[in-house]
């Protein structure tokens, strides 16, 4: 694995020769081109790309969520962009049925987000709104490092159209809404929550060992699913 700070010809993707050129969090990457495959493989084989297959395919709709929940810890890890980590963390959380030779993500496992900052504690969601999904929350702002104006998000995910759409809110709001688009009609949905900290330089959270730095949030929550009204 290479990488290059600067590219006369601007950022490179894909295979050129027998290198793969990629760009992770801002820098370019090379790595050497993978070999010729086999149509067929091993059951493990296949297994692990029905796998990698279902987490890819959820996570291209979620970039968004990931790319904030996922930046801070993805930093610490060499050359890991934030996508990469979520499927690093989530490829287990999927069910293989080796007869379709497909994989299905166990959604109440699926982890959207990594960190410190304390989480809010969500209620039961909302559909009884048309196109819009309602979500109450307890703040918690009482817990050392939880600070009133730290971000709250809400994700919506709907498989049947592979698409996401997200709410925000203050940790102090203590409720958000999600509005989707008309086609989600009818549709189910998956939901996490996280929260983002609002802290713009490092702060010691005094007796509890840590630090909270800028972009830090907390562990992904799954919230349930349901059907848009």
């Amino acid at each position: 694995m290479s990488k290059t700070s600067k590219n006369i010809l601007g950022d490179q993707r894909g295979k050129i020769g027998k290198v793969v050129g990629r760009v992770v969090e801002g820098e370019q990457m090379y790595s050497a081109a993978p070999g010729p495959r086999g149509s067929e493989g091993s059951a493990k084989q296949k297994e692990h790309r029905a796998r990698f297959a279902a987490i890819t395919t959820m996570g291209k709709p979620l970039k968004g969520a990931i790319r904030i929940g996922f930046k801070k810890a993805a930093s610490s890890k060499h050359l890991q962009s934030s996508f990469n980590l979520f499927v690093n963390r989530n490829f287990k959380h999927t069910i293989y049925d080796p007869v379709t030779g497909t994989a299905t993500p166990t959604y109440a496992d699926i982890v959207l987000a990594e960190g410190q900052v304390p989480f809010v504690n969500y209620a039961t969601p909302s559909f009884e709104t048309h196109l819009q999904i309602s979500i109450g929350f307890t703040g918690n702002d009482n817990y050392p490092g939880a600070f009133d104006d730290d971000t709250v998000y809400a994700i919506a995910y709907c498989p049947d159209l592979a698409q996401s759409a997200m709410g925000i809110a203050a940790r102090s709001a203590e409720t958000l809404t999600i509005t989707v688009p008309t086609p989600w009609e009818g549709k189910t949905v998956y939901l996490w929550g996280f929260t983002l900290t609002s802290v713009e330089e490092k702060l010691e959270v005094e007796g509890f060992g840590f630090d909270l730095m800028p972009g830090c949030c907390s562990v992904s929550t799954y919230i349930g699913s349901g059907t848009v009204a």
